[in-house]
C-alpha cells in the first residue's frame, strides 16, 4: 500500500514511460518540423535549422559589433552565414556530421524548452534568454553543454572575423601579405 507522499515503484516507472513519450513526441514533432529560411539562399554544409540558431546567437555573442539592425546587420548575417557554410563545407565529413548533430539538437522543441526557458523557435527567442543558455552552458558541470558553448562561440567569432568588413572595428589591418589569386596553369 501506498502512503501519501511515498512513491511506489509503479508510480516511478509510470513518470518514466511518460516522460520518455513525451521527449519522443517533441522529438519527432522538432524532426518533422520544417523550418523556412528568410533568405532564400542555398547553402552547402550549414543547414536552415543552424542557419537559424547562428543568426541568434551570433549578435548576442558578439555584441555591439554586429550593426543594431535594418539592411547593414542583414546583410552583415547574410556575409557570416556564406563564411560559416564555406568553412563547414571545408571540414571532413564526420565533422560536418557533429556540427549538423549540434544544430539539429538544439533546434528540437524539448531542448529549446529545457536551454533556453521558451518554446519559442530560435529566432523568436529573446536575445536575454540566449546569453542566460550561453552563460549556463558555458558554466555547466555537463561536458556536452560546455562543448556546444565552445562550438557556437567559436562559430560565430570564425564567421565573424572572417570577414574584411568586420577587420576595421578591432583595428587589425588585414594580412601582411595578399592572397594570391587562383592560378589556372602551372609554372
Amino acid at each position: 500500500m501506498d502512503g501519501p507522499g511515498l512513491l511506489s515503484r509503479r508510480r516511478v516507472l509510470q513518470a518514466g514511460l511518460l516522460g520518455s513519450a513525451t521527449v519522443w513526441v517533441g522529438g519527432l514533432l522538432g524532426c518533422t518540423a520544417r523550418w523556412v529560411s528568410p533568405v532564400a539562399t542555398q547553402r552547402v554544409a550549414l543547414s536552415p535549422p543552424g542557419e537559424e540558431i547562428m543568426r541568434a546567437v551570433m549578435p548576442v555573442v558578439l555584441g555591439s559589433l554586429v550593426p543594431p539592425g535594418g539592411a547593414e546587420r542583414e546583410q552583415a548575417l547574410a556575409a557570416s552565414m556564406a563564411t560559416l557554410d564555406e568553412y563547414l563545407a571545408s571540414l571532413s565529413v564526420p565533422l560536418q556530421d557533429e556540427a549538423g548533430s549540434v544544430f539539429d539538437t538544439l533546434h528540437l522543441w524539448p531542448a529549446r524548452v529545457v536551454l533556453l526557458g521558451t518554446s519559442r523557435r530560435w529566432q523568436e527567442a529573446a536575445p536575454e534568454s540566449i546569453a542566460s543558455f550561453l552563460r549556463a552552458a558555458r558554466d555547466s558541470r555537463f561536458d556536452l553543454l560546455r562543448r556546444m558553448y565552445m562550438f557556437l562561440q567559436s562559430m560565430a567569432v570564425l564567421a565573424w572575423f572572417d570577414q574584411p568588413a568586420a577587420w576595421p572595428a578591432i583595428g587589425y589591418p588585414g594580412p601582411p601579405i595578399d592572397r594570391p589569386a587562383a592560378s589556372g596553369g602551372g609554372a
